[in-house]
């Protein structure tokens, strides 16, 4: 089953302080990875993050939620690894 992978309107603001290379890589990891299995190639958060999830793209992550019924993924925030849990 594909998901389809939605952008929290601040998606667009976390991008502008990455580099354009990296940038691509993010999203083309999203497109690929996510929309497939986002389950698969996630690891879940614990603590004030339960019920999100974490894809890596180093050095930096994509903070993510899953609704199976409806066949989303919504991704929440896009960062380095240092701030991205902030």
């Amino acid at each position: 089953m594909a998901y389809k992978v939605l952008f929290n309107a601040a998606i667009e603001k976390d991008l502008r302080h990455i580099d354009v290379t990296q940038q691509k890589r993010i999203l083309d990891a999203i497109q690929s990875e996510l929309s497939e299995s986002p389950r698969q190639n996630g690891t879940p958060l614990k603590g004030k993050f339960k019920g999100f999830w974490k894809m890596y793209v180093v050095p930096y992550r994509v903070i993510y939620t899953v609704n199976d019924r409806e066949g989303t993924v919504y991704i929440e925030k896009i960062g380095h690894r240092k701030d991205v849990y902030r």
